[in-house]
């Protein structure tokens, strides 16, 4: 999942990118890089409201920069902030905002021409910025984290106390304990004749080690070992399935498949000389 995060750029994903002037974001090198967050030493309401379904959402103000102005729609009801820092959507020059340049024009008494040439050709808006976008990814990028540190204490949990662990079985019905695994660990260290495909035969266990969880089987208990036989539909041609079946004293039955025939006799000669002992 990091890996993931990071391939998809989920980090630039929940921040916008920082400008120091008005005039870079203006010059910025990607247009389709609309979210922006800058710092403006003053910022003045100029009268004119935002408003949705009769709801106001937000007042427009203008910022000078470099000799010339830039139009803001923030969410404030005050008449001049100081310092302010805006987290908004870039928004090109549109009805809108040329309706507000006629309007201060007209209240200038200037040409609508010459304050346009000194107003920078858009609107940054703190209205339109996708806050619940960037929550839902910051949201994401804290639950990638809180998995991956799941699964790294998880992974060290079951090395440490792997007795523990759910996904310890001892088929024979007996509850994994300490001694049990550390018996299981002797044994596969010492006392190990047959490893092949995940599966490990013992003087006293059959351990199977899956992708998502391991099964041991104690043998004592185990009175019958049966191979069968059989195939599945899968692909072309029939699949053939070789079968390990092992009854234990109590009549209850367990399975564990093997990829040929020729891995199953030679398990079956460890697993019926160890019935012997």
């Amino acid at each position: 999942m990091i890996i993931m995060a990071w391939h998809f750029s989920l980090p630039d994903r929940i921040r916008s990118r920082t400008y120091r002037s008005i005039a870079d974001i203006e010059s910025r090198a990607n247009p389709n890089d609309r979210d922006v967050t800058i710092t403006v030493d003053r910022a003045d309401y100029i009268g004119y409201d935002y408003y949705v379904d009769s709801e106001r959402q937000g007042r427009y103000y203008y910022c000078q920069q470099d000799g010339r102005y830039a139009i803001l729609l923030i969410r404030s009801n005050e008449d001049v902030l100081l310092n302010y820092t805006l987290r908004g959507r870039v928004v090109s020059a549109d009805d809108v905002y040329t309706s507000i340049v006629d309007g201060l024009a007209q209240d200038m008494g200037i040409p609508s021409k010459q304050l346009e040439s000194k107003v920078y050709p858009l609107i940054i808006s703190e209205v339109d910025f996708p806050r619940i976008y960037y929550n839902m990814m910051l949201l994401v990028l804290v639950l990638t984290a809180l998995w991956a540190l799941y699964n790294i204490v998880r992974c060290i949990y079951s090395v440490c106390c792997p007795w523990k662990v759910s996904g310890m079985q001892v088929v024979s019905g007996g509850k994994a304990d300490r001694n049990t695994v550390r018996d299981i660990d002797e044994q596969l260290r010492y006392n190990l004749y047959y490893d092949q495909d995940g599966i490990a035969i013992t003087d006293k266990y059959l351990v199977y080690h899956g992708t998502w969880h391991t099964d041991v089987v104690e043998l004592s208990t185990i009175e019958t070992f049966k191979k069968l036989r059989t195939s599945a539909n899968i692909g072309p041609a029939d699949k053939k399935i070789y079968k390990l079946l092992m009854v234990d004293v109590d009549g209850v039955t367990y399975e564990q498949d093997f990829k040929t025939e020729a891995a199953i006799d030679e398990a079956l000669s460890y697993l019926r000389d160890s019935g012997k002992k």
